[in-house]
């Protein structure tokens, strides 16, 4: 492994990635996605943006259901990928979320399934979402889907292993200066291997600050993909819709 690259540049590009989490709920996605098009009920012409989309599952299913979609990702393998489902309403590309060079026509972005959260500093988190402000047209929405950390760090499951495809990940999980690290390490064809995971502990005070700074009037909260309530303890997710404040 290039010891130079940032832990999801490396990870994210590697096959043993889409390996382990090869068995992604799809159907959850799906009754998530339903749920947002139901609840808000977006306008038929609105460009959406999938931001962190790796292969695209998600742009694909909301292009299924007649939305302009594009998907943006740093893995350069994942948007190859994707790339073979693209049509006339569903583009996707390779970028850097720190450095969005892209027009500001979407409607709405999207962050979805603890994509954010992967850098090392509030700082890093604010431009990230300055970025994402200045790709988004007047009054456009962001949606970002993040763990509940009170419930990810009261149930930590500190060592477990997952046999796939033959190989057995060994899965360790710390929280460290304000992050939550995942360690993954296997041997497969005589080769051993380690990667990491490292998310930031933000909870909804720091999204609040973070979505203040950064351009965005908060405008609703949901604890789960059914898009209830959130509750701190209790809520598997903490979902999270603001709109673009209006420039006067």
């Amino acid at each position: 492994m290039e010891k130079d690259k940032e832990w999801f540049a490396e990870w994210f590009d590697s096959p043993y990635y889409h390996i382990l989490y090869q068995k992604h709920d799809m159907k959850e996605a799906e009754f998530f996605l339903r749920n947002l098009v139901t609840h808000f009920n977006p306008d038929k012409n609105a460009k959406i943006i999938d931001l962190a989309c790796g292969k695209g599952r998600h742009s694909i299913f909301l292009n299924t259901l007649g939305f302009d979609v594009t998907g943006v990702d740093l893995s350069q393998q994942s948007i190859l990928a994707a790339k073979e489902h693209v049509n006339e309403k569903l583009h996707f590309e390779v970028q850097d979320l720190r450095n969005l060079q892209m027009p500001a026509h979407f409607d709405i972005a999207l962050n979805l399934f603890t994509s954010f959260g992967y850098f090392d500093s509030f700082e890093t988190d604010l431009l990230v979402l300055k970025q994402i402000h200045s790709i988004l047209k007047p009054n456009g929405f962001l949606l970002i889907d993040f763990f509940n950390t009170n419930k990810v760090l009261d149930c930590l499951i500190k060592t477990e292993i997952k046999e796939i495809c033959h190989i057995k990940f060994k899965i360790s999980k710390v929280v460290e200066d304000g992050q939550i690290i995942k360690n993954i390490c296997f041997t497969d064809m005589g080769h051993e291997y380690c990667y990491s995971e490292k998310v930031q502990a933000l909870r909804l005070n720091n999204f609040k600050e973070l979505l203040q700074k950064s351009g965005f009037d908060l405008t609703n909260i949901f604890g789960n993909y059914a898009l209830e309530s959130f509750d701190e303890l209790q809520s598997d997710r903490l979902i999270i819709l603001a709109r673009k404040k209006d420039v006067r």
